[in-house]
């Protein structure tokens, strides 16, 4: 029986899958958001002034501009500490704040390729509670590093395992969900990621020593990796391994604990042989496709050139206001935690419009609506009254807009790319994600009015390149790079509205074997 008809026998999102979910969504969204923007008040800088101690004077001389001359001992406000406080990452040391922030998110990239790899070769659960535990001991290390550098290896360490965790993490949440859940369950870990944002808000106003805030922050990983011995392998990947009575054995034991009354004879799954005897006969069979091609076909090179600027874009924009909200007028832990919270609306409206008004239109709107409140930051008078309480508004809702870009892009990216080059296709933009992720911290430090220039600027651009790709709503997902030529025209609402039904019900099914990863899933002539 087909992996997906089973999922839907016994349950496609019963009991056990939930509790899967929570558990591990928790770990690889929640906790490691803390961890992604930990230097959000790990790099704060206080009110700091330079005092020149001289030989023959009783008392200190405080100089008015502590960066007007070279100093030899800085005094800072004692409301809170950071690695800018201990060692001195002020004036023209301050760009190593934004270094350590870029060298993480490297740390990232580098680990997602990493563990993504051990995970295919080893299994989804043991890779993913390595990362969880090996996270945890570089984070704790780095609480306690003694230079710089120091801190900066470890944290490209911890970086590495949290991009690790994340990948698996989010793979081994969602594969034994069913396909009528998987745009929820993939909502639902972004959300996840947001209420983490909101957490380490209030852990920071609670923890203001920055080497205490890395520990209790790291502490649950140890509790997280005994989660190990509660949580099954993904049978997904057994089945890619050919170890099937295995995969039946665990959801066997998924359907016992959703409440449904089965046997294992019921259970059973297409033999590999079968499924590699299907896959022979598919007519993608035949050639191999790779990075270039990705880009030879026109319609495809756009694209792929749109998508991957969108990517980039919400990447830089979403980290860039995330990580700049303590630094916004008010109160710093107020507005770090708003940046979170708004994100949730943000994902209902989005899972709201996607299926009526279509991805691109709701795309394009999200970003308009990040872009235009970005560059409307740059033209408020400072002599304007609340001029704080506008600022940190027009904010919020520049990440609110992004927030759904970013989620929308997933979604939009697997049905615009073909299949044959669909993997690829992704695992490009997601690169291109993590670029605008490092380079993102680099962006911060130019000065508020030229960084929401460069954030509202790209945001608004990638809108209006989003407007010119096709929208994807209720249409069959593209096989092959030629078929991207009968996807490439719009269509509206009413069009959509009067398709066939069973034309419909035919995609679904399509798109249903294409998650299951069975080439054959268009092997079927439309009509």
């Amino acid at each position: 029986m087909d992996f997906d008809k089973i999922l839907k026998s016994i349950g496609e999102f019963g009991k056990q899958q939930r509790q899967q979910f929570v558990i591990v969504a928790t770990i690889c969204s929640m906790w490691t958001a803390v961890h992604m923007l930990c230097l959000a008040f790990v790099g704060l800088v206080p009110e700091f002034h330079c005092v020149d101690q001289k030989v023959n004077t009783k008392t200190d001389d405080v100089i008015s501009d502590a960066c007007a001359k070279p100093c030899k001992k800085y005094v800072y406000d004692a409301e809170f500490t950071s690695i800018a406080t201990t060692w001195d990452l002020v004036c023209s040391e301050s760009y190593k704040i934004g270094l350590a922030q870029s060298i993480y998110m490297s740390g990232v990239l580098v680990g997602s390729y990493i563990f993504s790899s051990l995970s295919d070769s080893y299994g989804r659960r043991i890779s993913f509670f390595l990362s969880v535990g090996l996270l945890t001991v570089f984070s704790l290390g780095s609480a306690a590093a003694t230079s710089y550098n120091m801190f900066c290896i470890l944290r490209f360490l911890t970086a590495m395992c949290n991009g690790g965790a994340g990948l698996t993490g989010f793979i081994l949440a969602t594969e034994t969900v069913g396909p009528s859940y998987r745009a929820l369950a993939g909502t639902l870990v972004q959300a996840y990621f947001a209420i983490g944002i909101v957490i380490y808000g209030g852990i920071a106003y609670l923890i203001r020593d920055w080497r205490y805030l890395i520990a209790v922050t790291s502490m649950p990983g140890i509790l997280f990796t005994m989660a190990y011995w509660i949580i099954p392998e993904s049978p997904r990947w057994l089945i890619t391994r050919g170890r099937v009575h295995e995969a039946e054995d665990i959801l066997h034991y998924i359907a016992n604990k959703n409440g449904m009354r089965v046997t294992k004879d019921m259970l059973q799954l297409e033999s590999s042989d079968k499924s590699s005897n299907s896959s022979k006969s598919s007519p993608m069979a035949g050639k191999t496709y790779g990075f270039l091609d990705l880009f030879r076909h026109w319609e495809l090179r756009k694209r792929m050139l749109i998508l991957t600027y969108t990517w980039f874009t919400c990447s830089m924009v979403y980290y860039g206001l995330t990580m700049n909200a303590s630094s916004l007028g008010g109160d710093r832990y107020l507005n770090f935690i708003l940046s979170g919270i708004v994100e949730l609306p943000a994902y209902l409206v989005c899972m709201m419009f996607i299926n009526r008004s279509g991805r691109q239109k709701t795309l394009f709107w999200s970003m308009m609506l990040g872009g235009i409140a970005c560059l409307s930051l740059i033209i408020i008078p400072s002599n304007t009254s609340h001029i704080d309480s506008i600022k940190t508004s027009l904010a919020l809702l520049g990440k609110m807009g992004i927030a759904a870009a970013f989620n929308i892009i997933y979604i939009y990216t697997a049905e615009l790319l073909p299949t044959v080059l669909r993997n690829t296709g992704i695992g490009v933009c997601a690169m291109a994600a993590r670029i605008g992720g490092i380079l993102a911290p680099a962006v911060v430090p130019l000065g508020e009015s030229l960084a929401f220039f460069i954030f509202g600027g790209t945001g608004f651009t990638a809108g209006m390149f989003d407007y010119l790709l096709p929208e994807s709503l209720n249409k069959p997902l593209p096989e092959t790079i030629a078929d991207l030529s009968q996807t490439s025209s719009k269509v509206t609402n009413k069009e959509a509205m009067v398709m066939d039904e069973q034309r419909v019900q035919d995609v679904e099914r399509k798109i249903d074997k294409l998650s299951n990863h069975d080439d054959t899933a268009f092997s079927e002539n439309d009509d």
